[in-house]
């Protein structure tokens, strides 16, 4: 199944996240750089097999995974998500992701599911903002691929109660 999508899409770098195996069926001509961590819940890229990435950085807990590709930095994580994990969410944003961005080149690719929002306007329901994650996206000068055209809503989570976007690129 995901051998067609790739194929039927022309996609040529994937970032996954909530990947509970080391390893799966990598589709034919691609590779896989899997970081599952120690809850049994990761990241992962996934690229054509002409794509040749280099320092390749991972979090212990799983939760980040980011590789150089032609001076292009790739990170793709996935935050601890709830209300009641705020302060692990926070400092994962002021120290495990600013791990990742170490000695990272000036140009970047920040994708993944950041589990809070940054404005008002991304959520129906309860505003799970992050305060560290705001302070680094302004820091570092990060623009959002869905903000290049805000009059499209986009939401990538529903529950019963609300709908957010919660997954970035």
């Amino acid at each position: 199944m995901l051998d067609e999508f790739l194929r039927r899409q022309e996609i040529d770098i994937l970032l996954l996240q909530e990947v509970t195996h080391p390893t799966f069926d990598t589709p034919r001509g691609y590779k896989s750089y899997f970081n599952v961590g120690t809850a049994g819940r990761g990241t992962a890229l996934i690229t054509r097999d002409e794509f040749t990435i280099t320092n390749v950085k991972q979090l212990p807990s799983g939760r980040g995974i980011a590789a150089e590709y032609k001076g292009i930095w790739m990170i793709n994580i996935y935050a601890p998500s709830g209300t009641a994990k705020r302060q692990e969410k926070e400092h994962f944003y002021t120290s495990d992701l600013t791990y990742l961005l170490e000695g990272s080149p000036s140009n970047m690719i920040v994708g993944g599911d950041f589990n809070c929002i940054l404005n008002k306007s991304d959520t129906t329901g309860h505003f799970n903002y992050s305060k560290a994650l705001d302070g680094l996206v302004r820091g570092l000068g990060l623009q959002d691929m869905c903000q290049a055209e805000p009059s499209r809503k986009i939401v990538t989570h529903y529950s019963p109660t609300c709908a957010s976007r919660i997954d970035r690129i």
